[in-house]
């Protein structure tokens, strides 16, 4: 009997069209924590609570890919929940979002994307379709969920505040 019904599921499945099965993905954007001053700051300790509580959101969540730009601050938000889901931090440039959007647009899965004030908008815009406004410079709480079903993205607002 198991072994019919797997043959008539198999049939099924092999005799759908194209683009008939769900294609689904979820972009988690988000801002570096707050940041020392200088040219490549490292994290303050605050920045490094409020890494581990970005960690502790995502924790149910199956993190396909974690990436990030290549500075210290973002590297170090990033690091937590890489860690904590034992995937390697992929890196990445801003200096061609709609590229970089595109490709992760290919990806199946769930994504943690790590960058800063003006591209961290920028990218969850690329991703939904929605147009976001530059965060502030004190904004660090901002992350943005896209979550994308066979091409119809859905943008949701969400929070990283801890205390």
């Amino acid at each position: 009997m198991k072994k019919i019904t797997l043959l008539i599921l198999s049939l099924f499945i092999v005799g759908m069209p194209a683009g008939a099965m769900a294609f689904e993905s979820t972009y988690y954007v988000v801002r570096h924590a707050e940041k020392m001053d200088g040219d490549d700051p490292l994290l303050t300790a605050k920045g490094l609570r409020r890494a581990a509580n970005i960690a502790a959101m995502l924790d149910g969540t199956p993190i396909a890919r974690v990436y990030s730009t290549m500075t210290h601050r973002t590297i170090m938000t990033a690091t937590v929940t890489a860690a904590a889901k034992g995937v390697a931090i992929e890196p990445f440039s801003t200096d061609d979002l709609a590229t970089f959007a595109e490709q992760l647009k290919e990806q199946e899965g769930v994504f943690l994307i790590v960058a800063h004030s003006s591209s961290t908008p920028d990218l969850a815009s690329l991703l939904s379709g929605v147009s976001i406004p530059k965060l502030d410079e004190s904004d660090y709480e901002q992350m943005f969920k896209v979550t994308i079903t066979d091409a119809e993205p859905v943008l949701e607002k969400m929070v990283t505040t801890f205390e």
